[in-house]
Formats: C-alpha cells, sequence, structure tokens
C-alpha cells in the first residue's frame, strides 16, 4: 500500500468511525503517572471520582493474580503495594473490555477471542518476567491489546471484517494478506492507531503495530518480540481463538532475534508452555473482576 493510500484509510478511520476514546478520569490517571512528581494521595483522589472504577480496582488488585497477603483495602493502598504502573494497567485493562463488544460471526467468537487476548498477555507477562524485561504489566496488557484492531474492525467494519474471514479460513490466505484485499490496511496497523488516539505509551503503540513482525520494530523490539512469542505459546496451547490461523511456527529470523534480544531458545522457549496455563488460570480471575 503506498503513502497516499495509508494516509486515506487512516483519514477515513479516524473520521467515518467513531473510534472510542478513554475516560476522562483513566486519560488523566495515564497523564499522572508518567509524571514522576505525581504522589500516591493526588493518584488516588483522582481515580476516586469514578465509583465504579474505584470498586473495580479495589477487586481486582485483591485478586489471585497480584496475590498479595493481605487485603487492599484502599486505592491508596494498592497504588503503594503494586505500584502506579500496576494499576495503570488495570485501568486500561477495564477500559478495553468496557469499549468493545461486537457481534460474532461464522469465523469470529468474542468470547474466544478474549480468551486468547487473555492468554497472550498472561504468556506475555510470564515470558517478561523470565527474561526480566523491566515491566511484566506492561507486557500484559501489549499481549492483551495486540489484537484490538480486530476487535475495532468486527465493531465497526461487519461486513467487511466478515469477509476478511472468509478469505482467512475458506480461501487460506494469510491474515495480513485478507486484510490488504479487503481494506487496505491490517489490524494491527489499527490498532495502532486506536492506541495513539488513546495516547497510549509509544512502546505500548509500536508493539501493537508490529507484534506480527518484531523485526521490523525501528526500535524496543523487546517487547513486540515477548507479545510475538506470547502468542505463538498462547496457539500452541489452543487457549481460545484469535479470528486468524495463528502462529504455527516461529521463523528462524524471529528466533534469532529472541536469542539475541531475550537469550530465550527453542528449547527454552518451549519450556515455559507448562507454566502457561496457571498463569493463564490467575489471568482470567483477573478479568473476571474487571467484567
Amino acid at each position: 500500500m503506498s503513502l497516499d493510500q495509508a494516509k486515506r484509510v487512516k483519514r477515513i478511520t479516524d473520521s467515518l468511525i467513531s473510534l472510542p476514546t478513554l475516560p476522562t478520569v483513566i486519560a488523566k490517571m495515564l497523564e499522572l503517572v508518567d509524571n514522576p512528581k505525581t504522589s500516591a494521595s493526588s493518584l488516588s483522589n483522582l481515580i476516586m471520582r469514578d465509583q465504579v472504577l474505584t470498586a473495580k480496582i479495589l477487586k481486582m488488585a485483591n485478586s489471585s493474580f497480584y496475590a498479595f497477603p493481605r487485603q487492599i483495602a484502599t486505592v491508596k493502598l494498592a497504588l503503594v503495594v503494586l505500584g502506579f504502573e500496576n494499576v495503570k494497567e488495570m485501568a486500561l485493562s477495564l477500559s478495553v473490555l468496557n469499549s468493545f463488544k461486537g457481534e460474532n460471526n461464522k469465523h469470529f467468537d468474542t468470547s474466544m477471542f478474549w480468551q486468547h487476548s487473555v492468554s497472550v498477555g498472561a504468556c506475555t507477562r510470564m515470558l517478561a518476567r523470565e527474561t526480566c524485561y523491566r515491566l511484566a504489566g506492561e507486557a500484559f496488557v501489549a499481549g492483551l491489546l495486540h489484537d484490538i484492531g480486530k476487535v475495532v474492525l468486527n465493531q465497526y467494519l461487519p461486513k467487511e471484517f466478515a469477509e476478511i474471514q472468509t478469505l482467512i479460513f475458506e480461501g487460506g490466505i494469510p491474515c495480513d494478506e485478507a486484510e490488504q484485499r479487503i481494506l487496505g490496511v491490517t489490524h494491527a496497523e489499527v490498532g495502532a492507531w486506536l492506541a495513539e488516539r488513546w495516547n497510549l505509551p509509544e512502546i505500548l503503540v509500536e508493539a501493537i503495530r508490529y507484534h506480527q513482525h518484531p523485526e521490523l520494530c525501528p526500535r524496543n523490539a523487546e517487547l513486540p518480540l515477548l507479545v510475538y512469542l506470547g502468542d505463538y505459546l498462547s496457539v500452541k496451547c489452543n487457549l481460545g481463538k484469535s479470528g486468524s490461523k495463528g502462529i504455527e511456527a516461529v521463523p528462524a529470523p524471529i528466533m534469532d532475534l529472541a536469542r539475541k534480544c531475550l537469550s530465550l531458545t527453542p528449547e527454552s522457549l518451549e519450556g515455559y508452555r507448562g507454566g502457561l496455563f496457571a498463569e493463564y488460570d490467575k489471568a482470567s480471575s483477573f478479568m473476571m473482576e474487571a467484567a
């Protein structure tokens, strides 16, 4: 697709499709978290303006996902013991689940899609911990959001999205190629546009944009690479359905990148499959609290 075509598709997406915006409290929260001068008191006061958000954050903070040994009874305590970043990831997860519903079609089951997304988030988080990536919570959200462009297409362009699914599952055409043929744009690009609209950190935008091709990421390739590998393990463990055929095998160039960036070998990567189910169970309880 030419640059002019890409600009045209983005303009149409921005102007004709009412992509949701982040709730005001969460948008302001992201701004405060990025400010090193922000205190737990000021951030908790902001969050407590929204009673529903407050209740859900406390519910999630006390889930098995975080396994804190004592009850977390206030937002301020959640911020202190779990950290600003973890609470930020909770808020983003809530926004994602509440912003998109969408309908099923012949080849796309929204419930199975979210199962897949949660499992990729859980696996990406696990790999981030094991490879000492800087923020495991950031990795969870990147995995959770990696295919968010598919949900946007399903909700706002259902006819075209159904055509894409038919090409994939009945025509045997790769996902990217089917999306380009019908729309001239991929779900990864659409998802990155949404992340930009939400003013998410650039590292999350790039993880969404390059989750299928981490080798093309111009900088910070570690996070899209972790998401790619989390996606691969999730498919291998048959946890949910993504709405496309999934990654059958990790290509040699990406495995070489994993060795270089994450010190992962094919053997060590496969060794994490057994731990994914426990991670997925914890993440599932986390998302059930968010629903």
